[in-house]
């Protein structure tokens, strides 16, 4: 069919269909680029709306440090601190109403948001009657265990908040998987706030308790300043860079100045010098510890708005590329009409010209013909602006893919312990909900083994918390060729792992526990100080386990785990009996051998 149309009408026909593929190609790079501003445009939306969910959660958190103060307040102190509380306790309702008024859609839709906000309501108000209680005793009555209760009840309020904050978060990453980074740093900012507010918490417990239980503070103590150090830590490392602020990097700095090396060092001398004489009231110690960590929460919000501004030029990046898209097709469209119009006077005009000699010689006229002019520069330059075209769909899909990278990157980071590599405990979670899935009907059976690096704060003590931490290092690379590929390893908190071994039999899950103690106890993990280190193990194996049940067996764990440090540490306790029933021994006069801590 075409052989019969003449040139020009193919030429036509051509520039027609020339015409319709540009169309076509700035159609789809305008929609690519309306899909980037319409899905920012919603992260912007919905980041907003997580900040809320984020404050609400500060405030639950905030609302601690009045009510510790009441707690241990005199009769004169009590309208003060009265005061305090009924004020803070206002900003948290207020900010509750808030949280569930954004969420109404989410919360009436999903049954994980519902009971995730019914969690933090039901909690709070528990944590509050605990406090009250407390606060309506005399104040010789307000024993040590007491107050403690008090405030571990207003922790799980917090917790429950965290919880839903972290419900929040993923279901706007959901719908907006491009703020993704912003979620989890501000995540990881009111966390950095909430581990503040703990670690003053437990310093008000040893303040108001005696003996044991105040030994048991302290060492809650000291692993919530591991975990405090840790989110420091990671915040410091990537909030700046992925955010890309001198203000956040600032403020980082002022929390170390202020917080780090102002308030924590006063908690720290508090909590260790309890027996001096010279210890202050609950109240006293609230009012100078709470200040300095107002830093924390400053960092929180100023990551909130930074991560906000940034989303938002984000969108409005996204718009200038969709209406340069926009004008990039209307040029280009315009070229090709251009060149239609120039290839019919510089190409097809000589073609005829061409015919028309042809014409003449088959006539008879041998007269030389004139010159006929060269052409098709324009058709080079036509898809030269095509291949501009292609350069900047392939630019916008390279930093697709860089972003998509770095999101990736911190998702890891986020589920890795930073010390030692292994999986930290919001990964281990994760991870045992899918070993625990895979239950077949001829599932051995799950076993968790708790271990505790012996006479750990000795070492610290005697070689400084660096030696410390390269210990913790080291023990992670022995202990970790020991197992198989499928059992899970994990850093528990402090100096304490935890191994989860799916599909093993009872025997097994006891000899791998003998095999990591003999390893661990054999090797040097220093060679500079010829240093050797053991550990206490704690051995639990049920026959079948359903994910909710798994850490009622990490708790029996660890209970043998301090069974086995009381029976004389380099143990492996494997059930409730006597130690000659349920521990193995290692050779030698001591734990670590000679060289031990």
């Amino acid at each position: 069919m075409l052989s019969r149309l003449r040139i020009q009408q193919l030429q036509w026909i051509g520039a027609v269909a020339v015409i319709m593929v540009c169309l076509m190609m700035a159609g789809s790079t305008i929609a690519f680029s309306l899909s980037d501003y319409i899905n920012y445009k919603r992260g912007v939306t919905e980041f907003s709306r997580f900040h809320t969910a984020l404050h609400a959660a500060a405030t639950i958190s905030r609302e601690r440090g009045p009510a510790n103060s009441l707690m241990g307040a005199t009769q004169e102190e009590q309208p003060q601190f009265t005061a305090a509380l009924k004020a803070s306790r206002a900003e948290t309702d207020k900010d509750i109403t808030e949280l569930e008024a954004l969420f109404k859609t989410e919360i009436d839709q999903s049954a994980e948001m519902r009971s995730a906000f019914a969690a933090v309501k039901a909690q709070l108000e528990s944590g509050r009657r605990a406090v009250d209680a407390v606060a309506a005793m005399p104040l010789s009555e307000r024993s040590g265990a007491k107050i403690a209760d008090a405030i571990q009840a207003m922790f799980r309020a917090a917790d429950r908040a965290q919880d839903y904050r972290d419900v929040a978060g993923r279901s706007i990453i959901a719908l907006a998987p491009e703020t993704g980074a912003e979620v989890m740093l501000s995540s990881m900012a009111g966390t950095l706030r909430e581990r503040a507010g703990r670690v003053g918490s437990y310093v008000v417990m040893m303040l108001t308790s005696q003996g044991q239980a105040r030994s048991h503070y302290r060492v809650a103590f000291e692993s919530e300043l591991n975990r405090l150090f840790e989110v420091n830590v990671l915040l410091k490392t990537y909030a700046p860079a992925a955010l890309q602020s001198q203000d956040v990097a600032q403020l980082l700095d002022q929390v170390t100045i202020s917080y780090f090396s102002g308030s924590l060092p006063y908690a720290q001398r508090v909590a260790f010098e309890l027996n001096t004489g010279h210890a202050p009231t609950p109240g006293e110690f609230t009012a100078k510890y709470v200040p300095g960590m107002k830093s924390t929460e400053n960092l929180r919000e100023l990551i909130e708005a930074v991560a906000l501004v940034s989303l938002e030029k984000v969108q409005q990046k996204a718009l200038k590329a969709m209406l340069v898209s926009a004008l990039l097709a209307g040029m280009a469209i315009l070229v090709m009409i251009g060149l239609a119009y120039v290839l019919r006077r510089s190409l097809f005009r000589p073609m005829f010209a061409v015919m028309r000699q042809i014409d003449e010689i088959a006539v008879g006229n041998l007269t030389t013909p004139p010159r006929i002019p060269h052409a098709g520069r324009e058709v080079r330059e036509m898809f030269q602006r095509l291949d501009l075209l292609r350069e900047q769909q392939r630019f916008r899909r390279h930093l697709e893919m860089e972003r998509k990278s770095m999101t990736e990157e911190l998702r890891r980071l986020s589920e890795t312990d930073a010390l030692t590599g292994l999986l930290n405990r919001r990964a281990l979670t994760d991870a045992v909900e899918g070993l625990l899935a895979g239950q077949s009907a001829d599932f051995r059976g799950i076993a968790i083994i708790m271990l505790d690096i012996d006479h750990f704060k000795s070492i610290n003590d005697r070689y400084g918390h660096a030696i410390g931490d390269m210990v913790l290092q080291r023990a992670a690379q022995i202990l970790a060729p020991c197992l198989r590929a499928a059992d899970l390893f994990a850093r528990y908190g402090g100096e304490e792992f935890i191994i989860i071994m799916g599909d093993v039999a009872e025997a097994s899950a006891r000899s791998t526990a003998e095999r990591l103690r003999e390893t661990l106890a054999k090797t040097v993990v220093s060679d500079e100080h010829g240093l050797t280190v053991t550990a206490s193990f704690g051995v639990d194996w049920q026959a079948q386990c359903v994910f909710q049940d798994w850490e009622k067996l990490a708790v029996v764990a660890d209970n043998r785990l301090y069974q086995a440090k009381r029976n004389g540490r380099n143990l492996v306790c494997w059930s409730d009996a006597s130690a000659e029933d349920s521990a193995v021994s290692a050779s030698g006069d001591g734990p670590g051998g000679a060289n031990a801590a």
